[in-house]
């Protein structure tokens, strides 16, 4: 028993493994599940005290648990939107992207506006081609679709969906994995000290 959670702590305690468990309670806080938020950033912080987003995002957390505060967060209200069916034929992402935000306004009646933004090369907006047939599907499932077809990996803000080529995330968080594992190396001097030295 105490040999697996021995062992469970070094699973935890990976560089990989803590950016997938802050990831996690970050979309855990945008879905506003602040108790299981609350959870992952604290286990973050536990192998990893200066990890600077969580320690950013848990105060915040634990402000909106005092509150008793649910939100309700763009990815939330698009997950809600039944899209009643999506027929892309070799359409370009940025023609993609501006259905949506008009099919999310239609749908819900003028309540939910998306706006979308790709942050990636101006061409890959005209260059990448979705074609997808569904029927009767969530918003958020057809987002989700959309960017495993052309490579792009979706984050929900506050009033917008932003699109990121997902070689840039990738590259974002080995760099940020990389800073952080730099910043928790044991500082030493470059020549150890000879304790009978005069």
């Amino acid at each position: 028993m105490m040999m697996a959670v021995v062992m469970g702590s070094v699973a935890v305690a990976g560089s990989g493994n803590l950016q997938k468990v802050f990831n996690d309670a970050k979309a855990d806080y945008d879905a506003g599940e602040f108790e299981k938020a609350a959870i992952g950033f604290r286990k973050v912080l536990k192998y990893q005290p200066s990890y600077v987003y969580a320690r950013k995002y848990l105060p915040q957390t634990e402000a909106m648990l005092k509150k008793g505060k649910t939100v309700v967060t763009l990815e939330t209200k698009l997950a809600k939107l039944q899209v009643p069916n999506v027929n892309f034929d070799n359409a370009s992402l940025g023609t993609v992207l501006t259905y949506l935000s008009q099919r999310s306004e239609e749908i819900s009646g003028g309540k939910v506006i998306a706006n979308f933004i790709y942050k990636g090369p101006r061409e890959d907006k005209d260059s990448k081609m979705v074609t997808l047939k569904l029927g009767s599907v969530p918003m958020t499932e057809v987002i989700r679709y959309v960017g495993q077809l052309t490579g792009t990996k979706f984050k929900y803000e506050e009033y917008a969906v932003v699109g990121v080529p997902a070689v840039d995330v990738a590259r974002a968080e080995v760099k940020l994995e990389q800073g952080a594992a730099a910043s928790n190396k044991p500082k030493f001097d470059d020549k150890p000290k000879d304790p009978f030295a005069k």
